[in-house]
């Protein structure tokens, strides 16, 4: 690497660590920002949380320091229920990453890592023995995540790919680090002997490249024919386009360009009855147009104009049509032909309102129901709490990555999953429930976590309060495994300590001083936690069972339990 070149990236990570997490180490920045820079290579677009909960590095981390796992493109969370792809045929890809802020490649990772893949990640690996003798909880936590989804599967003949990610801020690679990569490619076809592996060096020169990189904002959409009509000063399109022209529309050499469906609020389901029928209709072609049968699509961008048989259109949205996006997708990259001249119905709508946008969203995807906390997203309490949020210097995150495409720094943007983490572990003292269960918690508690009924002030307060233990852990040098499983329980008892309160009242609460959780106060109460997690056991397991929290109430009563008047939560 180039002497003015590694300056650069030097600079980037100095920049880049003090704007979206200045109490990390450089390190442990680094394993972050790798994983960022990585992931996006890969074309997954997953928001700062989500990213975060995949960095497992630290104390037994077996040479990991990100582990992903992705199911037919989707990210999987440790809670994230294996029923849901029962019976389907799976395509699985794990993104593992070693991440060294150093200027070479290290033998030894290859190495480590081989030892992972024998002791964890084969089939019948032992877990309970791999966590009594090297391992994390955190770590094993996600490998028997993929072995609780990738086994049931087998008989679908699931697809496989393990792509390993080896990245320093170095450029000369060893050949014998080669050679070492290449036995652990060998040894994971040993066990997974359908599998698709690959070893990569992400040279610091790459890395430098890859946080350049950003998605192409303007794409161009093929149309025979449009109707194009100006209403309340902005430009709304009719098109018919051919299948091929929007499967290229929709892909970047030939991978699905996922950020266009963040603001749509389903899921792919590949099994419900209309996309089976989608698929029939793409696989047989008849005599009728494939518009004829299918509502279409519906895109929000910020700028239309159409030129020469063209729309040009910039940060497109495919707000409604998901469904039969993936299916076309799914269509034309296992061989449909890109000679088809069916054609597909797609509305065009220039828009930068969020009211509007909103408005849309929820009225193109309110036909069925849809068990999903992003269709709250477009509720006027959460523009309220996006409001508030946005006083406080914060930025909710309605709509996934909406503020981190736009600059924002990640350390102020809190997703509805993190902000309903928060409530519950503040407000309802549940931070058992918020460590459990963070893709979730939101969805099986929402009346008692979102209400009109509570103070405004409450959410920006509550993330607050949270981002102000999480830093504080930052500083306690603990493995990211140890910090995750006790941030939550750390917000909720600094709150009742600075209160003095068993359990404070949510006017108290929004009205609480952030200043007042000072290093002191947070000091008492993490020594005291710290000691009882460890006492109980100090894993995974304490942080998401009933134990910690009842030693915390019992705490609490002691301490305050006199104070009769704040016992109620108002």
């Amino acid at each position: 690497m180039k002497h003015d070149a590694q300056f650069l990236l030097k600079s980037v990570l100095d920049q880049t660590r003090q704007a979206d997490y200045p109490a990390l180490k450089p390190d442990k920045h680094f394993e972050i920002f790798s994983a960022q820079q990585v992931l996006k290579a890969q074309r997954f677009n997953l928001d700062p949380v989500e990213i975060e909960s995949g960095i497992v590095g630290g104390d037994g981390d077996g040479g990991v320091d990100g582990f992903y796992i992705f199911v037919n493109r989707k990210f999987i969370r440790e809670d994230t229920d294996p029923v849901l792809f029962r019976d389907q045929q799976l395509d699985i890809e794990l993104v593992i990453l070693q991440s060294k802020n150093k200027p070479s490649f290290e033998e030894s990772v290859p190495s480590k890592l081989k030892e992972f893949t024998e002791h964890c990640l084969r089939l019948n690996a032992d877990i309970g023995k791999a966590k009594r003798v090297l391992y994390s909880d955190g770590l094993l936590t996600l490998v028997k995540k993929f072995h609780d989804i990738y086994t049931p599967a087998l008989a679908l003949r699931p697809r496989l790919t393990i792509n390993f990610f080896h990245v320093t801020i170095g450029e000369q690679i060893n050949p014998k680090v080669k050679t070492r990569a290449d036995l652990l490619v060998g040894r994971v076809k040993d066990f997974f002997a359908t599998s698709e592996c690959s070893y990569n060096f992400i040279q610091g020169n790459r890395l430098l490249k890859l946080f350049q990189q950003q998605p192409e904002r303007r794409l161009s959409l093929l149309t025979p024919k449009y109707f194009d009509w100006k209403s309340f000063d902005r430009n709304a399109y009719v098109c018919v386009v051919r299948l091929p022209d929007f499967y290229s529309f929709i892909t970047d050499k030939g991978t699905l360009r996922e950020y266009m469906f963040d603001a749509n609020v389903r899921d792919h389901a590949p099994d419900v009855k209309v996309n089976k029928g989608i698929r029939a209709t793409l696989a047989a072609p008849g005599n009728d147009d494939f518009w004829w049968l299918n509502n279409g699509i519906t895109v929000l961008a910020s700028d239309v104009s159409y030129n020469d048989g063209t729309l040009q259109i910039t940060d497109p949205l495919i707000v409604n049509g998901l469904q039969t996006s993936y299916e076309l997708f799914n269509h034309f990259s296992v061989g449909g032909s890109k000679d088809d001249k069916r054609t597909l119905m797609v509305r065009v709508i220039e828009n930068t309102d969020t009211d509007t946008s909103d408005r849309i969203i929820n009225a193109t995807n309110s036909q069925t129901k849809i068990e999903s906390i992003n269709l709250h997203a477009t509720e006027q309490i959460h523009k309220d709490i996006e409001a508030a949020l946005k006083a406080a210097g914060l930025f909710y995150d309605r709509r996934k990555n909406y503020y981190r495409n736009k600059g924002e720094s990640a350390s102020k943007i809190i997703t509805i999953g993190y902000l309903a983490q928060a409530v519950a572990a503040v407000v309802l003292q549940q931070p058992d429930n918020a460590r459990a269960r963070p893709t979730t918690v939101a969805e099986k508690n929402y009346k008692a976590l979102f209400s009109e009924d509570y103070p405004l002030e409450l959410y920006p307060k509550c993330a607050q309060i949270i981002k102000r233990a999480d830093s504080f852990l930052d500083e306690q040098s603990l493995s990211r495994g140890t910090k995750l499983n006790i941030v939550f329980y750390l917000g909720m008892y600094a709150t009742c300590a600075v209160l003095k309160s068993v359990k404070p009242q949510r006017v108290r609460i929004a009205s609480l001083d952030i200043s007042m959780l000072s290093d002191p106060l947070l000091k008492t109460c993490y020594h005291w936690l710290k000691k009882e997690y460890e006492r109980l056991g100090g894993d995974d397991k304490v942080s998401k069972g009933p134990a910690l929290i009842a030693s915390i109430k019992r705490k609490l009563m002691e301490q305050y339990g006199r104070k009769k008047s704040e016992n109620t939560n108002l």
